[in-house]
């Protein structure tokens, strides 16, 4: 029977898969976990952390134009829309007073696909993309009176991620997938509150992190 099923897995890969060549759209959406990780000291006077920060989904869009070669590779560019989310953490000996990080992201990235067919209609395929991330950090301390001043940066992304494809006509292909994306290190700008010093030194800072479970639709130009 493992001789038999063998063999089956070797004729479905053997089997050619039908990819289009040419210029293709496509959009996705996207199961949004964000994390971030590594945070820092938010200020010289606090010693550990009490609490890590927390996780949040949310769901985002994304858009592409690419080029599919007959080799089974492709190349796009990508557009990820606008992700906001809100991370909260508690540092000793001020752990009393929650540190809220809000983040807004967006992404324009170029991927690399390359499809490993596994019968006429249906094809795997491995994944990766280097890009630049734009990011929107403020936050507060305690009470949104004490706020972190704004910063806008704009980081070097890359992700990696593997799929299945299913195509459905000659022009559409339909897909789900899962994607790793790090988007760098993030960070508040200064305190615009009068902290027990009366100094400028404290900010919120992170490495800003998301993984992805999407659905596509593509279609051939």
């Amino acid at each position: 029977m493992r001789k038999f099923s063998s063999m089956l897995l070797l004729a479905a890969i053997a089997t050619p898969y039908a990819q289009a060549e040419g210029w293709y759209g496509s959009a996705k959406l996207n199961s949004a976990r964000q994390n971030l990780s590594s945070a820092q000291l938010t200020s010289p006077r606090v010693t550990d952390r009490v609490e890590a920060p927390d996780s949040n989904k949310a769901f985002t869009g994304s858009f592409a134009a690419g080029y599919a070669f007959a080799d089974g590779w492709r190349l796009e560019g990508e557009y990820t829309t606008r992700n906001s989310s809100t991370f909260d953490s508690y540092w000793a000996p001020f752990n009393a007073n929650v540190n809220r990080l809000e983040v807004d992201s967006q992404r324009l990235m170029l991927n690399g696909y390359k499809n490993i067919p596994l019968n006429d209609w249906l094809s795997f395929y491995g994944m990766a993309g280097i890009g630049m991330a734009q990011i929107d950090a403020e936050g507060y301390q305690g009470n949104p009176n004490r706020q972190f001043a704004s910063n806008r940066q704009y980081n070097f992304a890359y992700s990696v991620g593997l799929g299945l494809d299913a195509k459905v006509s000659e022009k559409v292909t339909l897909g789900t997938g899962w994607r790793y994306v790090d988007m760098g290190k993030v960070e508040t700008g200064y305190n615009t509150f009068a902290n027990r010093i009366n100094a400028r030194d404290e900010q919120l800072k992170g490495k800003l992190k998301e993984q992805n479970v999407f659905l596509e639709a593509r279609v051939a130009f």
